[in-house]
């Protein structure tokens, strides 16, 4: 119309109306948006707005949502598959929210920030104790906060949800509205029943204390950790109480087999571990144990995310190279063991709900008992008339631990494990039906080495971090295992942080000369007297190769103080980590990676990890230069069982070591408990041992002291302390063609046949190893050990003697 013409704007807002709406009077779109955009206004608060914008929308949220209108009396949560919890501070007058459930937790012992509280100036503290609410991320909640305006105290509701149940918290304070999209889980539906109390409540940790340095303050604390799990597991706690409800699933299951109502199946899963990353790690070496233990037994660790995409997606999603699928898996209510540290990764979170549907027996390994799996678990269960023996939860109550790099929670973890495969194994082989059924292997005399060695490793990582199991420095003399560690990496250390000092020493000596106008050379020419003009242009060229070399020459200055290799490469560093149990060296690399991960390039290394038994060689060698740092994880090949373990680690170890570049290797480390150094290697650190001796031990060690008699028996009768145990180190030679040469034994000069001097006999077979010069081939050793007859005591084919401790 004409009037439009003096309002553009009114013209451009009906030209993106009549998209949407006709004009035509007859079809009533008009009055339709006419109406809706009243309701609009009168109806759509925060709350509406964000109930309406759930309703419609697709995927994970937790959110947060304020306005600039009502942001003085209300704020809006909401949790839709993604965690979102409320914490309530009365005396403090604060409110905490986020995703993380630990996270709202701040207020226990941290002091409120100055200021006026949001709550009003009129607000008084309240003697009530802290409580957190958990919002239903499983089934999709909205909670409306409103702590009121200029006296009006009762909350600001559009309409449409007025009919809500309006409750108080903060002394009456607050007022506190949920509104739930659908009730999936079974907690209850009153708002006191569902708040968790935090303050006065032996289930709920603090925060730690701020540490300086949390990394270091989680390595001191394995000890202590370690061992406070042991001793709970002595105690009747919620530990024990959870472990008897496992092993009561156990026997269940057990039994339908004895009794035929369960039938065996090739693809059946008795037992399904699953996590991700390191706790996935974890699950994989404590699966292949306990199947090694009972073979008949379908036992499976499979990574959290992988059972998402099979069973968690209305299509499966394809795992290349995976081999399970669900035809391939028979998921008939199998017991589901859920490892996760924290207790709120997406991936293990997400199975404790999606296993519901196949397993009515699920437990989790967290690292406290109030995490968010065991919120989904204890709603699972909630409302039985034995709550406390249907417990799901198995603590290591080592708490949230704000440091990146994983050490404490991998070591607590692992503890707890192996106090889990105990009970297991107990409960199995405690009747002989059950035994028959899961070919039980392991008997009781191995569960007694297994918990003697258990007990007896506590001792030894007090010597690796020079802490006690009360938390209290070690004496110095006993700090011997903990300083040649930290030696080892001081060394590294300056390897890797040559470019950071070379780089600052080059700016200084580029700022000095150049702004006092005398270079090194030419500075100390003209100090000395020398005028002649030609000879300056000589020097100026040294001194510009000088600048141009600057950088290597400061580092060649820095190895030359410090006294490290001088013909290592100048570039940044690479740290090979290799260990047989894959677990290990995976934990290693993840942790010396994290640590790295905020550091500059110059400040920084590469961090690889690799199996010396397996693939270190295939994946590793062929990328080894000058330089290269190795650091391996050394089986004890004293003991019969891991003695080729042992010469595949010293094969891959030496290899390694042995490619060569103008005269100059990888610099390799290893470390074990065998007390004796490669020839190849740069260093070897020894760790402690503190369990008694096996038999094989302490018939090598007689046959090498030379205390054995004709018979094999040990002349020495006087008992040997192990805690006072500390063999010499013993450098292990090479003969001509590269066998590995032992007290103890003669080798034929023309056979080159090995003669064993008594009846302890330990063979070398013979290698393709020539040593000329600085030119070393690779070595390929190959020890096997074995114990004559005569060794072995009566029932020798029913129990492995050469692995049990030594009786004297």
């Amino acid at each position: 119309s004409e009037k439009n013409k003096n309002y553009p704007q009114m013209d451009s807002a009906l030209d993106v109306l009549i998209n949407y709406a006709s004009f035509d009077p007859e079809s009533g779109d008009i009055g339709k948006f006419v109406g809706e955009t009243v309701a609009a206004f009168f109806d759509n608060d925060l709350l509406h707005s964000l109930r309406t914008f759930l309703e419609n929308a697709k995927g994970s949220f937790g959110l947060s949502v304020t306005c600039s209108v009502d942001a003085k009396r209300q704020a809006v949560f909401a949790a839709k598959g993604q965690t979102l919890s409320v914490a309530f501070y009365p005396r403090r007058g604060v409110i905490c929210f986020g995703s993380e459930q630990a996270a709202v937790k701040a207020g226990l012992n941290y002091e409120v920030p100055e200021g006026t509280s949001s709550l009003g100036g009129g607000y008084e503290p309240v003697d009530e104790n802290a409580v957190r609410l958990d919002l239903d991320d499983l089934g999709g909640e909205i909670c409306l906060l409103d702590w009121g305006y200029a006296g009006d105290v009762s909350p600001a509701v559009s309409p449409p949800n007025r009919g809500l149940v309006v409750n108080k918290l903060m002394g009456g304070a607050v007022s506190v509205i949920l509104l739930h999209q659908q009730a999936v889980s079974n907690r209850p539906t009153k708002l006191q029943k569902r708040l968790v109390q935090l303050e006065q409540n032996e289930f709920i940790k603090p925060l730690l204390d701020d540490s300086p340095d949390p990394i270091l303050q989680d390595i001191r604390d394995i000890p202590k950790i370690c061992n406070d799990i042991q001793e709970d597991w002595k105690d009747v706690g919620l530990n024990r109480m959870t472990a008897w409800h496992l092993g009561q699933c156990i026997q269940k299951r057990l039994q339908g087999r004895v009794d035929g109502s369960v039938k065996t199946k090739t693809n059946e899963v008795d037992i399904l571990v699953t996590g991700c990353e390191v706790s996935l790690w974890l699950a994989e070496q404590f699966c292949a144990d306990l199947l090694k233990c009972f073979p008949q037994l379908g036992i499976k660790a499979v990574s959290s995310n992988k059972l998402l995409g099979l069973f968690g997606q209305e299509l499966s999603m394809p795992c290349i190279g995976f081999p399970y699928t669900k035809r391939t898996l028979d998921m008939t209510d199998p017991i589901v063991i859920i490892v996760s540290h924290s207790g709120g990764t997406f991936g293990p979170l997400a199975c404790s709900n999606l296993m519901q549907s196949f397993s009515s027996s699920i437990f989790a390994v967290t690292s406290e008992w109030d995490t968010q799996v065991g919120k989904q678990l204890r709603s699972m269960y909630h409302g039985g008339k034995n709550d406390l023996l249907t417990s799901r939860i198995f603590s290591t109550e080592v708490g949230v631990r704000p440091a990146e790099p994983c050490s404490v929670s991998v070591a607590a973890t692992h503890q707890l494990l192996t106090n889990i495969f105990e009970h297991i194994c107990l409960t199995i082989i405690s009747k002989p039906a059950y035994r028959a059924v899961s070919g039980a292997i392991v008997n009781e005399r191995d569960l007694q080495t297994l918990e003697r060695c258990n007990q007896d490793n506590i001792k030894a990582l007090e010597r690796i971090v020079a802490v006690d199991r009360n938390g209290v420095g070690i004496h110095e003399r006993l700090k011997s295992t903990e300083e040649d560690l930290r030696s080892a990496g001081d060394l590294w250390a300056e390897h890797i942080l040559e470019n950071v000092k070379a780089y600052i020493m080059t700016f200084f000596y580029i700022i000095v000369t150049v702004t006092i106008g005398y270079p090194l050379i030419s500075g100390i020419a003209y100090g000395a007297g020398l005028n002649n003009e030609s000879v300056f242009y000589f020097l100026r060229f040294l001194d510009a190769l000088v600048y141009f070399w600057l950088p290597q020459i400061n580092v060649f200055i820095l190895r030359f103080i410090q006294g490290r290799n001088m013909r290592h490469r100048m570039v940044g560093r690479t740290v090979v980590v290799g260990d047989p149990c894959p677990w290990v060296a995976q934990s290693a690399e993840a942790f010396l990676g994290k640590i790295f991960a905020c550091s500059y390039s110059i400040a920084g290394c590469n961090v690889l990890s690799g199996n010396p038994a397996d693939h270190l060689v295939h994946r590793h060698t062929h990328r080894v230069v000058r330089g290269s740092l190795l650091v391996c994880g050394r089986p004890d090949g004293r003991l019969t069982a891991l003695t080729t373990s042992e010469a595949s680690t010293c094969l891959a170890v030496n290899q390694a070591s042995s490619i060569q570049s103008l005269g100059g290797t990888c610099e390799s480390i290893t470390i074990g408990h065998n007390w004796s150094e490669l020839p190849l290697a740069e260093r070897a650190i020894f760790l402690e041992s503190f369990r008694p001796l096996f038999l094989c031990e302490r018939m090598l060690e007689a046959s090498e002291e030379g205390t054995l008699d004709s018979s094999g028996r040990d002349l020495t009768s006087s008992k040997v302390d192990p805690q006072a145990r500390k063999p010499k180190v013993k450098q292990m030679k090479l003969t001509a063609t590269g066998n590995l040469q032992s007290s103890g034994f003669t080798v034929d000069k023309e056979t080159q046949e090995v003669i064993p001097q008594r009846r302890f006999s330990m063979s070398f077979r013979s290698s393709s190893v020539s040593s000329s010069g600085d030119d070393i081939s690779k070595m390929s050793t190959s020890i096997g050990t074995s114990l004559r007859k005569s060794f072995i005591g009566k029932g020798s084919r029913n129990h492995d003697h050469a692995a049990d401790p030594l009786k004297h």
